[in-house]
């Protein structure tokens, strides 16, 4: 039960790392990199369920807001409340295929940048050229990236997700 946890932590660390650190610039398609710790968050949420979803989003945010230069909470909210919400739906609604997937991912890393994008409006560093230029690709990207990531942690938190399949 412990190692869920400490897997957790150490995912969601090493996909921050990746995303702030100038050294992997390498992973950027069209001057985007895609947001890790957001497939990770909604890879918690959709195995594991709500609360551990928006759990790891709001820690996930909170440090992705330490290490970026944006206002504290602009990138913790919508992790957090995409958590929640993929998490309401989980492995009961949503079957675990490569399209439901990718389709999951696109559709919430849309609705992560519009959030976003709304609350940069609220600090005054919104724009709405973003949409075309950041969140569409950053969304295929992410979308693209999922399916073979939820087969990694599959794998990584196998005995976690038969003890949730057996509760």
């Amino acid at each position: 039960m412990i190692s869920k946890y400490i897997f957790t932590g150490a995912i969601i660390l090493i996909s921050l790392i990746i995303q702030g650190h100038s050294s992997f610039d390498i992973l950027r398609i069209a001057g985007v990199k895609p947001d890790l710790a957001f497939i990770a968050v909604v890879y918690f949420s959709y195995s594991f369920g709500s609360f551990y979803g928006e759990t790891t989003g709001f820690i996930s945010g909170l440090l992705h807001d330490a290490i970026s230069n944006s206002p504290l909470g602009l990138l913790t909210f919508p992790k957090m409340a995409l958590g929640f919400v993929v998490g309401m739906f989980g492995r009961t609604i949503l079957k675990g295929n490569v399209l439901t997937v990718f389709l999951m991912l696109f559709v919430a890393s849309i609705i992560k940048g519009v959030l976003t994008l709304f609350l940069c409006y609220i600090f005054h560093e919104g724009a709405i050229s973003t949409v075309i230029s950041v969140i569409f690709p950053e969304s295929f990207y992410n979308a693209l990236l999922a399916p073979p990531l939820f087969l990694l942690y599959d794998k990584l938190f196998k005995d976690a997700l038969s003890m949730e399949g057996s509760s």
